[in-house]
């Protein structure tokens, strides 16, 4: 879809559809009286039957019958007026785009981003909906063949705004087309089938990373990671044919200070000997979607022209049940020495962000780690899908990861992480244990993170579970259904932000 901006008035735009939102009980604007005038009272006339109120969501479209140029309306609902906010605006975008589409419009023109939400710009507004429509409009089509012709889609937007503000309505419109491109680009990614989005497939488009000059792509193969000692992360490829990889993305690697951005990319999670149910293992394509959010994230900061050093890293493997599977009961010598007891092999991801948090505190010395990783049910469980758990050893950038999910809607939760939970990872043969050792799951999202916690010694470093926020299993107002690309725009706005 594209996204232009015009210094037109609603009352003289030409389009198919014109978008425009009331609050509860607000009264019409001077140009939407002059548009009702010339409908013979049609807008008045629906809000005094009570056919249309302004309810939060509620819609109403009106034939113009040719009297002003547009040819339809949509009347849509924002809600009180007191409780509007920017994520409001995203999901009436992208409730939007559900309408355009299943209505066949191919183009449509709003005026939405005018509407007034206390301590904002229109060019966060404009952003904002920017965002809306773009993630509304998504749709994984790649393997579709049978009516593909059929298929709608929307081509156009145009947002209707007075000349003196184009300059910051089209400077929302590129920073919300970034960020929406690179988190539809993760979703495409969590969307390909696992026997495409192998570790080699995902090390490749890293690649194309590397033409752009501030970027530099580093790929370690077996056997580098060999030579390395990277043994958790190699243990768990064992069952597989496919080569493990460690992809290195540094961006603006000139510059000393820097953040780290770790991404678990296992790209199919059979659960290894300690397999999966087949109610759950459909989906294990997705616990790759931390590495492919990394991947994303470099993308949009590249774009974005970010001032800082970030390096990304995305170990990259499967785990697979075959012949040299590793076996419940094994022990592996990590990056940094410590022995890991393997009592789950289905805890594989603990596993591949151990060595390369080590390996990256140590060879790269970052100011800040963060990673994001598909790793426990239980996260699901205690939050369901609609916040990632955040946990780690520095408050100031948990503070910062909260302030930037509330910003972008993309939301994390702390959980403590006390040293009481070190307790459950107490090995009786090594180090520590790769699960806890109680009953069954309890605080098994918190266990995780203290496991991580191991493989970190100075750096100030933050874990973010995204197990329930990575794939949907319904679409909401601009979710779709299976994978989302969250935490491209949380990191994003973070390092946007980003200060020392």
């Amino acid at each position: 879809m594209k996204i232009n901006s015009q210094s037109t008035k609603i009352t003289s735009c030409k389009t198919n559809l014109l978008v425009i939102g009331l609050f509860e009980k607000e009264k019409l604007s001077k140009e939407l009286s002059l548009i009702d005038k010339q409908l013979n009272g049609e807008i008045s006339s629906i809000i005094k039957s009570k056919q249309f109120a302004g309810e939060l969501f509620q819609s109403q479209t009106i034939s113009t019958l040719k009297k002003i140029p547009a040819k339809k309306i949509l009347l849509l609902g924002l809600g009180k007026e007191k409780e509007f906010s920017l994520e409001i605006l995203r999901k009436i975008a992208g409730l939007t785009t559900k309408f355009v589409k299943k209505q066949d419009f191919k183009e449509f023109a709003t005026n939405l981003q005018t509407k007034i939400i206390k301590n904002t710009t229109i060019e966060q507004r404009t952003q904002a909906l920017t965002e809306g429509f773009l993630l509304g409009e998504y749709k994984f089509t790649d393997y579709k063949t049978v009516d593909k012709d059929k298929i709608k889609t929307i081509s156009s937007c145009i947002f209707l705004e007075d000349k003196k503000e184009l300059l910051a309505l089209n400077n929302g419109i590129k920073i919300g087309r970034i960020l929406s491109d690179a988190t539809n680009y993760v979703r495409d990614l969590v969307n390909t089938p696992a026997g495409i989005a192998t570790p080699t497939f995902m090390a490749n488009e890293a690649k194309k990373l590397a033409k752009n000059k501030s970027i530099k792509v580093k790929i370690l193969g077996k056997k580098e990671l060999t030579k390395l000692k990277m043994n958790a992360l190699l243990g768990v490829s064992q069952g597989s044919s496919q080569e493990p990889k460690l992809v290195i993305i540094d961006y603006n690697s000139s510059k000393k200070e820097s953040i780290a951005l770790v991404g678990k990319g296992v790209t199919f999670d059979s659960g290894g000997l300690d397999i999966k149910p087949d109610a759950y293992m459909v989906d294990m394509k997705f616990d790759m979607a931390g590495a492919a959010t990394v991947l994303g994230t470099m993308k949009s900061i590249v774009d974005l022209k970010i001032p800082h050093r970030v390096i990304g890293f995305m170990p990259l493997t499967e785990n697979m049940p075959g012949s040299s599977a590793q076996k419940p009961g094994d022990v592996v010598i990590a990056y940094n020495k410590k022995t890991i007891e393997i009592l789950n092999t289905d805890a594989e991801g603990r596993l591949i962000l151990a060595d390369t948090l080590a390996y990256a505190e140590k060879n790269y010395k970052p100011n800040a780690m963060i990673d994001l990783a598909t790793l426990t049910g239980a996260c699901i469980m205690a939050l369901g899908y609609t916040a990632a758990a955040v946990m780690g050893t520095d408050e100031k950038l948990i503070a910062k990861l909260k302030s930037s999910g509330d910003e972008t809607y993309e939301r994390v939760w702390e959980l403590p992480l006390w040293d009481e939970y070190q307790d459950f990872l107490k090995g009786d043969v090594a180090d520590v244990r790769n699960i806890g050792n109680m009953k069954g799951y309890e605080a098994g999202t918190i266990v995780a993170g203290s496991f991580l916690k191991n493989f970190v010694e100075k750096t100030p470093w933050v874990h973010i579970d995204i197990a329930g926020t990575a794939w949907f299993i319904k679409e909401t107002h601009y979710n779709p259904k299976g994978a989302t690309g969250y935490g491209v725009r949380l990191l994003s706005n973070l390092l946007q932000n980003w200060k020392k």
